[in-house]
């Protein structure tokens, strides 16, 4: 896991930069679909059935939402924040995902590390030990998750 830490670095990041992940050029704003998660105790990676349907949504106002088939599961914010993902490692772009999804219904963020954010992809992981993975593709068009 350190290496791959290590070879995910990220450089300083100044607003509207191509290392701006909210308004840079190369952005996670907009809706991916989730492709293929996994990790975990046995690290296998599958390709998510077709009869799941994930997305998320990342809005231009911090706003974030989740969908399974087409219907929201649920409705938050977002911020991205730069820190090292272990103790005087690299710093890496985190994706903080707020959540009420807890025993007590209290509100918590969800930590996933930015891997890879290319046009087109977007790679996340939690970086723990026993690491879930995610690969999501950008939806180009108009879809079902956010058709009214």
């Amino acid at each position: 896991m350190a290496a791959t830490c290590a070879s995910l670095t990220a450089c300083q990041k100044t607003a509207g930069s191509e290392n701006d992940f909210e308004n840079g050029p190369v952005t996670v704003r907009g809706e991916w679909r989730l492709a293929v998660s996994g990790g975990g105790i046995t690290g296998k990676m599958d390709p998510v059935p077709a009869s799941q349907d994930i997305r998320s949504v990342f809005g231009p106002d911090s706003t974030y939402t989740e969908y399974l088939n087409g219907k929201p599961t649920l409705t938050s914010t977002f911020r991205l924040i730069t820190r090292p993902a272990y103790q005087g490692g690299p710093a890496m772009t985190v994706l903080l995902t707020k959540s009420y999804n807890s025993p007590s219904g209290q509100a918590y963020y969800r930590v996933q590390y930015v891997t890879e954010l290319t046009t087109n992809k977007l790679y996340l992981t939690t970086g723990t030990g026993c690491a879930i993975n995610s690969e999501y593709v950008r939806v180009q068009a108009a879809s079902p998750a956010t058709a009214p």
